[in-house]
């Protein structure tokens, strides 16, 4: 493991471009990542552990319901310092790579830390993801550091686990599940990926999905493990599952 610079300077994005069909009446009128958990948004909960975590810059990419992002940015904004917040408008949705693509101007390290706008972490304070996938990032070897989450772990999610664990190395290679198995790692949605490998798309709408594969093929595709807890609010129906989750172990987000 690399030792993280503290003055190193960190920037996100979160991925807030997204119908949010799944949550029905929760984003008739809002956009999904301001949907509320414990009267929070969930895009409040992430931009206030980025602040937290020394993260300077962050982009938000916006679609569905784009007005009510930029009224809850310039409010956060107002209220705080860090971090700067930029926003880029999907007349028609860019799909998840294609909006990282497009956003690009606005980040000017050479790597990149996604967020999904439906995904939320609880962490031990010992085991900070965002400083643990910056100090295991080692752009000699991999284009893509992911996120994963043990099943039993993640709240809200109704799945059969998307990665396999290839080795038993920090960081780790993984494959993809195989249709129809099981397997015991969750995505939670949080990544480091390598800016450079957007640059060399020539098309501008794609799944990161596109790049993922590639890295898979390549060998370059890495994971780390999440110490606590995953989030994953899709539907009203996770929600609740998640509320009540927080409220048995007594947390507050």
């Amino acid at each position: 493991m690399s030792n993280i610079n503290k003055n190193n300077f960190k920037e996100a994005i979160i991925l807030a471009a997204g119908r949010g069909i799944r949550m029905r009446y929760k984003t008739k009128f809002i956009a999904k990542p301001l949907v509320k958990i414990q009267n929070k948004h969930i895009l409040e909960v992430n931009l206030n552990k980025l602040k937290a975590n020394g993260v300077k810059n962050c982009t938000i990419n916006t679609s569905y319901k784009h007005k009510t992002i930029k009224q809850f940015i310039k409010n956060f904004n107002y209220k705080n310092k860090f971090p700067l917040i930029n926003a880029t408008y999907e007349i028609n949705r860019l799909e998840t790579g294609g909006g990282i693509k497009n956003a690009l101007p606005y980040f000017r390290e050479d790597k990149i830390l996604v967020i999904n706008g439906d995904s939320l972490l609880i962490n031990d304070k010992n085991s900070c993801p965002i400083n643990k996938l910056y100090s295991y990032f080692d752009a000699k070897k991999m284009d893509i550091l992911l996120l994963l989450c043990p099943i039993r772990f993640s709240i809200g999610y109704n799945g059969y686990g998307d990665y396999d664990r290839c080795s038993n190395s920090l960081p780790f290679e993984i494959n993809r599940r195989k249709e129809s198995n099981r397997v015991s790692l969750v995505f939670t949605g949080w990544q480091i990926i390598k800016k450079e490998l957007f640059e060399k798309i020539k098309i501008h709408n794609f799944s990161l999905n596109l790049l993922f594969n590639e890295a898979e093929k390549k060998n370059r595709l890495y994971a780390i493990n999440h110490v606590g807890s995953f989030l994953h609010l899709s539907t009203p129906k996770s929600i609740l599952q998640v509320e009540s989750y927080l409220k048995n172990c007594n947390h507050i987000l």
